[in-house]
């Protein structure tokens, strides 16, 4: 008798594409990373339902953009979103954990080729009530 695997149900999330280097590189630079987060897409049950390019903005305008994302969960647009790995979308440690925190509060995922699933071991009020 053959077990069957439980059916994961898929993830809709955005892809946030963000690169360093020089501005004249950033198109290949982001192709290049799209490929990867959509092969770790397919591979992981994850449906990228939109792409968003940080084009070589500075971080003020990528937290403005994240923050678009996190609206986007809070609607129920979207589940959650992925990136390449949180260096990407963050300045330093304690931003990194802002963004996060910022995700799960909307009721999203956040998701990094790099390091996997992120999440805070941490209770919303909602699920503590």
């Amino acid at each position: 008798m053959s077990r069957r695997k439980k059916k994961e149900p898929v993830v809709e999330v955005v892809a946030y594409l963000s690169t360093s280097g020089p501005l004249w590189e950033t198109e290949k630079r982001e192709k290049k990373q799209e490929r990867y987060i959509r092969e770790y897409a397919a591979a992981h049950n994850l449906d990228i339902v939109g792409v968003i390019h940080r084009n070589g903005l500075g971080q003020g305008d990528a937290n403005e953009q994240f923050e678009k994302i996190t609206q986007l969960i809070r609607q129920k647009r979207v589940e959650g979103v992925i990136v390449v790995n949180m260096l990407a979308i963050s300045s330093d440690i304690p931003d990194a954990y802002y963004k996060i925190g910022k995700v799960k509060a909307a009721g999203g995922v956040i998701v990094t080729v790099d390091e996997g699933n992120l999440g805070m071991n941490v209770k919303t009020w909602e699920e503590l009530l």
